[in-house]
């Protein structure tokens, strides 16, 4: 190419975009009926709809969703915040919510906040900038009513809510509120260990979130109800378990015989925490777990602990999300069922010590 033609190219006016009526002159129908047949409105004959998508193919014809988004003063965006990306049950809700949400045509905003109220606000002015057509956040520390305070009159659907003071408010939750029943979670795990003749049972918690709250108060009530014992408490901080000995050491220096942990990252840094000071489990101490997460089935040994529908907690949210954008109604609170799986943690005790013939003792915690 001469130097000429290639200062010719250089200088073109760039390709018209192909637009509606395009689509419409090469189908021989008009621009609205161009339009529905795109759109698969039934009453376009499958023939004709056939035609113009013969048309918008054959042209390169991408729809402007931008234009179409502000005739409808809609976006077809649902904002998500996530309070920890890295949490494996957080991800599950993430994938839920993103397979129904793509499915019926809308696109997902996900944010996580790293479990900071600062970054949980940041995250829903975002959402309100972007013109999201609703809001679900999961495992918020925010309060329900500054959360829709945020977002003004936008629709907001709340997965799992950990606002501390929720902890005493929990039967009187906004509408569209899903949660797991952590009241059925924990009495399944506490009364597994009574059966196994386990009594000097403590519950080790992690962080200031409500349901860490609710799960200890759950266990310490039913121990009580089964044997007349109280609970042992033991709490570490928010981000302990990225470190066993941390953990494994909050127990103090005589464990009990059993431990029901707030979740299932908490319990497998324990089981790694003991294991590396010589403690074995479960035939030193039990332990059992929360959530089910994927490396349950796979630690050493391998963990009981309460499923929970991460997954379908997620479709529920944008499902639920997506009908109050359409009806302005909120249904009522959902509780989703859970399940004790049970695995080799907790289930290594004789029938001699199931009947009470052997008496299971303290053993110290080693320290070298």
């Amino acid at each position: 190419m001469t130097r000429a033609r290639e200062d010719d190219a250089d200088n073109a006016a760039p390709e018209r975009r192909t637009t509606l009526a395009d689509v419409a002159a090469r189908a021989g129908v008009s621009r609205a009926t161009a339009s529905r047949a795109l759109r698969g409105d039934r009453r376009i004959s499958e023939r004709t709809s056939a035609g113009v998508h013969d048309a918008a193919e054959s042209l390169g014809y991408v729809p402007n969703l931008t234009a179409r988004h502000l005739r409808s003063h809609r976006t077809h965006s649902l904002g998500l915040l996530l309070s920890d990306m890295a949490d494996p049950d957080h991800g599950a809700v993430g994938a839920g919510f993103e397979l129904v949400a793509a499915g019926t045509g809308y696109t997902v905003l996900i944010v996580a906040a790293r479990k900071k109220s600062g970054d949980e606000r940041r995250a829903l002015k975002v959402f309100q900038e972007r013109g999201t057509d609703g809001v679900c956040i999961a495992s918020s520390s925010l309060d329900p009513a500054t959360a829709q305070s945020a977002i003004g009159a936008v629709p907001l659907i709340i997965v799992q809510p950990d606002h501390p003071g929720i902890a005493a408010e929990v039967d009187r939750l906004p509408g569209g509120t899903i949660r797991t029943d952590d009241e059925s979670g924990v009495r399944q795990a506490v009364l597994h260990l009574v059966s196994h003749g386990y009594r000097d049972i403590a519950y080790l918690g992690a962080g200031p979130r409500a349901t860490n709250s609710l799960r200890g108060s759950i266990a310490d009530r039913v121990l009580r109800e089964e044997t007349d014992q109280p609970m042992r408490a033991f709490q570490v901080a928010d981000e302990a378990w990225r470190h066993p000995d941390v953990v494994a050491a909050a127990l103090g220096p005589v464990l009990p015989e059993a431990v029901v942990c707030y979740d299932d990252k908490l319990a497998i840094a324990l089981l790694d925490g003991l294991r590396a000071r010589g403690v074995r489990v479960p035939d030193d101490v039990a332990v059992v777990g929360y959530d089910d997460i994927p490396f349950a089935a796979f630690s050493n040994p391998r963990l009981t602990t309460v499923a929970t529908p991460a997954q379908e907690m997620g479709r529920l949210a944008a499902r639920t999300l997506i009908e109050v954008i359409a009806t302005g109604k909120r249904p009522p609170p959902r509780i989703l069922p859970v399940e004790l799986v049970v695995r080799e943690s907790s289930t290594a005790r004789s029938v001699e010590e199931m009947s009470g013939t052997v008496v299971h003792r303290d053993r110290p915690l080693e320290t070298g």
